[in-house]
């Protein structure tokens, strides 16, 4: 993925209700600590905390952000997805 669109991703990511659970699953302390949020926004705030980051648009401009949210996130929640899909297997 283009790192100049990584930002605008988590964004878009963020208002899907999957990634949600996703995040909400993977990372209930920091999910949980930002409760007082709306969904979206707490999405956003967890994505921060879990890539060290003040704002998303680190990631296209800090390589050492992008990596940290590819391998915490990006691979998480696929490999997530793909444990949610229908007909999936559920190996170890």
């Amino acid at each position: 993925m283009n790192r100049s669109t990584l930002a605008r991703t988590a964004g878009i990511l963020g208002g899907r209700d999957d990634f949600r659970r996703f995040l909400a699953d993977r990372y209930a302390q920091a999910w949980t600590q930002n409760g007082d949020l709306p969904d979206t926004d707490r999405a956003a705030a967890v994505i921060r905390a879990v890539c060290g980051i003040e704002s998303r648009s680190e990631l296209d401009s800090d390589p050492a952000a992008a990596h940290r949210y590819h391998t915490r996130i990006g691979l998480a929640f696929s490999t997530w997805r793909a444990g949610m899909t229908p007909g999936a297997s559920n190996r170890t």
